[in-house]
């Protein structure tokens, strides 16, 4: 994973790689984004951001989802994906389901151990737990075409096209 500094842009030496990058947005302002993504984009186009929020734990009024829907309409040519410092995984499966492509999450095997992020972290269990959550709700968006669909016939039969 790669941050953002304050001063100067560290994605000139890591993008050049061509390595595939991930880029979190902790700390960081819109137009900060924008002129990552100018520098990175022509030296490795193989890279995406992630919406983050870098309190431990974060609070859910500060998850700022709808952000993704901003980075992706902003960058149409990359993934966007979440950054998660949550305690839980309702809102890392929320932001899939807002179109997130990656999710990043820390693990942890103790969540009592000392250090900033392990009350904020994953033990293996709700790890397991997310991605079973994850793949659910990536079968659940199904298809953006409203149709009958062949699990409906029978009760379509049985009470009439309305």
């Amino acid at each position: 994973e790669t941050w953002v500094g304050e001063s100067e842009p560290c994605e000139e030496g890591a993008g050049s790689s061509g390595r595939p990058m991930v880029i979190s947005s902790g700390m960081q302002s819109m137009d900060t984004m924008k002129q990552v993504y100018q520098i990175v984009k022509p030296l490795n186009p193989n890279f995406c951001f992630l919406q983050c929020t870098s309190a431990y734990p974060l609070q859910p009024e500060d998850a700022n989802l709808r952000v993704i829907s901003e980075y992706q309409k902003l960058f149409p040519d990359i993934p966007i994906g979440y950054s998660g410092h949550e305690t839980g995984i309702a809102i890392s499966v929320a932001a899939v389901a807002l179109g997130a492509k990656v999710l990043e999450r820390h693990i942890t095997l103790d969540k009592t151990w000392k250090g900033s992020d392990h009350s904020a972290s994953l033990e293996p269990g709700e790890l397991a737990e997310l991605v079973r959550a994850v793949r659910l709700v990536e079968r659940a968006l199904g298809s953006p075409t409203k149709q009958l669909l062949p699990c409906e016939v029978a009760c379509n039969q049985k009470v009439g096209a309305a």
